[in-house]
């Protein structure tokens, strides 16, 4: 390759590379940082060298020869190599950079080694050596990098002089100098970032997100962000100087009320403003935008105070009149679920614990919009079923009506961008996995396509099994937002969590739900996190068996004859079970909820004797899980990362996915199939609480 002396501040040293300006220094370094279009010109001799550099793939033009480089990388290693036409030689080249604060380089029989004191790119030292017949230092030299200006100044040990380099970023411009009298121009793929800044107005829109995490390249799968994705996206938002308001468009926004909740806390603790707009607010969505500095609705719009119920069908009236004879065991007096097959109504104690939450709830939501709206709440939900624009604004709900057009034309809103990064990872730091698991519990990880939900099945005691061999993880955070399922895999994923929280620190982050089987996996984690709205405990389990040959006589005709060995041969084959059979499924419905209560005990350090007058199938709302000790601490996904944080130091957070089938099901009828397969439940129907 023709030799051209360019020492600006990416190519100033072996070890120092990165981006397009690697190609005069080390190749390797093509895939670092950014990619761009280069070109540069020696004043002395009116020289020139251009070319491209695409994701470490480069191809370069000087006066009289080509040049074509490729780069690639794996967790802090880069290897690279070039070819010139004139030189007509493949030179390999590598750069490590195991840490934070250190790189190494070697490029055409040059040694090299960078140090970042600070552990940022604000300050780097090289020294660079040549050696192959005999050693010699050959440069040395201190770059410095803020806000955009790149600087540095080096020595070079054949030439006994000093040298110096000048770089400006300009968002999507580059433009340096050098002592040496060249001068070069840079457009990056994406943007440096720049002295020159300016406050921006940014946009985000709200959507429905779920908790779990499928993988992107799947069949069909979603690529959009998961719940935890999007509040950390939010978070660093309002933590970005050059961010000056953002404004939250709820108009397709279909958060829980767990999710609301945390997304409430981290805007009503923002200093920036942030402003909500909806074209129509529901209670949920006017809870959430009552966090914002300034609330604003479409002229034509209004405020619906329709919701705070839960309803629930019962289907014995259906069963007796088709021959289907629903028998079932359970424990304890609370476990609802099995009362929709053998009731028409609600038992006083259903009823109780169903009031409880709803009121709960309406106490948190009215506290929490009275800390910043004085408005009568218990009117509204009794009277005003929609307040329009006009009514809002009097009754002071809201700030402002306008058009979302004119909204978003006033506040110029501008786009965010992700900026060129020059920090290096620390390729050894310690790990907090994150893992994410939403939907029933049964046997098989299912992705519903249209329905874009997930079920919870025996993947996860393989992923815990992978976490728990994983050295660097020192901690896991479990998300889970699951009404339980099979009592089965239920203990499979609780054991291999017990051992996991052997090894490892396991914090538990409840979302919406986490009841039933959603409880009993939760139980081993060190430390429970739930929202002040969660709904969370039912501590029971229940029997549930169909007798279905009734039904083929009364409705279809069907005479049915069995021939058996045994008496019992044919038990739960569609018969109804006479007082033996369902003797002993009571008994092994009994083994489950004594289990159930040893694991809950064991994990939560709460006596037998104590956690039986909580338990008997009994659901709480979080605050209330709180005072009874079920969970320790009242937080979100966040709070719960933080946690982890604190007790391990510098870790580095990185989500652990399991595999998902694909299902196509339009309706939610082969899950529930799939559920009652397992017989023993661990399972509250307890996500209908709107």
């Amino acid at each position: 390759m023709i030799e051209i002396v360019l020492n600006y501040f990416f190519s100033r040293s072996v070890s120092a590379v990165g981006g397009t300006q690697s190609i005069f220094k080390n190749p390797a370094g093509l895939s670092a940082y950014y990619s761009s279009i280069l070109f540069s010109y020696d004043l002395r001799d009116s020289s020139y060298f251009y070319g491209l550099n695409f994701n470490g793939i480069g191809i370069f033009k000087s006066n009289n020869s080509t040049t074509f480089a490729i780069s690639t990388k794996y967790r802090g290693l880069y290897l690279g190599m070039d070819y010139n036409d004139l030189e007509r030689k493949l030179k390999p080249s590598l750069l490590y950079r195991p840490f934070s604060f250190i790189s190494f380089g070697y490029y055409n029989d040059n040694y090299s080694i960078t140090l970042r004191p600070f552990l940022k790119s604000f300050l780097e030292v090289s020294l660079d050596a040549f050696y192959r017949d005999t050693f010699y230092l050959n440069n040395t030299s201190i770059g410095v990098n803020y806000n955009g200006i790149l600087a540095y100044v080096g020595y070079d040990f054949n030439r006994k002089n000093y040298n110096f380099g000048l770089n400006f970023a300009f968002n999507s411009l580059l433009i340096g100098a050098s002592s040496d009298s060249n001068v070069v121009f840079e457009i990056p793929f994406r943007k440096f970032r720049s002295l020159l800044k300016s406050k921006k107005d940014i946009r985000v829109d709200v959507y429905s997100y779920i908790e779990d995490k499928v993988s992107p390249n799947m069949l069909l799968s979603s690529n959009s962000a998961n719940f935890y994705e999007f509040i950390s996206s939010i978070k660093s938002k309002l933590r970005k100087d050059e961010i000056n308001r953002i404004i939250l468009n709820l108009s397709k926004s279909n958060l829980s009320l767990s999710q609301i909740e945390e997304l409430r806390n981290i805007l009503k603790s923002s200093k920036k403003e942030v402003i909500c707009y909806a074209d129509f607010y529901d209670y949920k969505t006017y809870y959430l935008a009552t966090a914002c500095k300034k609330i604003v609705m479409n002229p034509n719009g209004y405020i619906s105070f329709i919701g705070l119920y839960n309803k629930k069908r019962y289907f014995k009236e259906l069963f007796d009149s088709l021959g289907i004879v629903p028998q079932v065991v359970y424990f304890e007096e609370y476990k609802s679920a099995v009362e929709q097959y053998i009731r028409n109504d609600a038992s006083e104690y259903d009823r109780e614990q169903r009031k409880r939450i709803l009121s709960a709830t309406y106490e948190k939501i009215k506290e929490d919009i009275l800390e910043f709206r004085k408005v009568n709440l218990d009117s509204l939900f009794n009277y005003g079923i929609f307040v329009n624009s006009e009514s809002a604004m009097k009754l002071k709900l809201i700030d402002t009506i306008a058009y979302e057009n004119e909204l978003f034309e006033k506040y110029k809103i501008s786009k965010l961008e992700n900026y060129i990064s020059f920090n290096w990872k620390n390729q050894f730091r310690d790990k907090i996995a994150l893992v994410f698991l939403e939907g029933p519990i049964v046997d098989q990880d299912l992705y519903f396509v249209f329905g874009r939900t997930t079920s919870i099945g025996l993947g996860v005691v393989k992923l815990l099994e992978r976490l728990n061999k994983d050295k660097s993880v020192k901690a896991v955070v479990i998300r889970i937002n699951s009404p339980g399922g099979s009592a089965f895999v239920s203990d499979l994923i609780a054991n291999e969590i017990k051992k996991l929280s052997k090894n490892k620190l396991v914090i538990v982050s409840m979302s919406r739900v986490a009841g039933s089987g959603g409880y009993y996996i939760s139980a081993y984690a060190d430390k429970i996190f739930a929202d002040n709205l969660t709904i969370t405990g039912s501590i029971g389990i229940f029997g549930v068996y169909l007798a279905t040959d009734g039904f083929l006589k009364k409705k279809s005709q069907i005479n049915v004859d069995t021939f058996k060995i045994f008496k019992h041969s044919d038990a739960f084959s569609g018969r109804v079970l006479d007082s033996f059979e369902l003797s002993a499924l009571r008994e092994e419905v009994k083994i489950g909820y004594d289990k159930f209560l040893s694991v809950v005990s064991e994990g939560r350090k709460i006596p037998i004797d104590s956690l039986k007058k909580i338990a008997k199938g009994r659901v709480w709302i979080g605050k209330d899980a709180k005072s009874i000790g079920l969970v320790d601490t009242i937080g979100g996904i966040l709070d719960a990362i933080n946690y982890a944080r604190s007790k391990v130091k510098n870790a580095e957070i990185e989500i652990w996915t399991r595999k998902f089938k694909t299902d196509f099901s339009i309706f939610p009828l082969g899950m529930i199939l799939r559920l009652f397969e397992h017989k023993l439940l661990y399972y509250n129907d307890l996500e209908s609480f709107e």
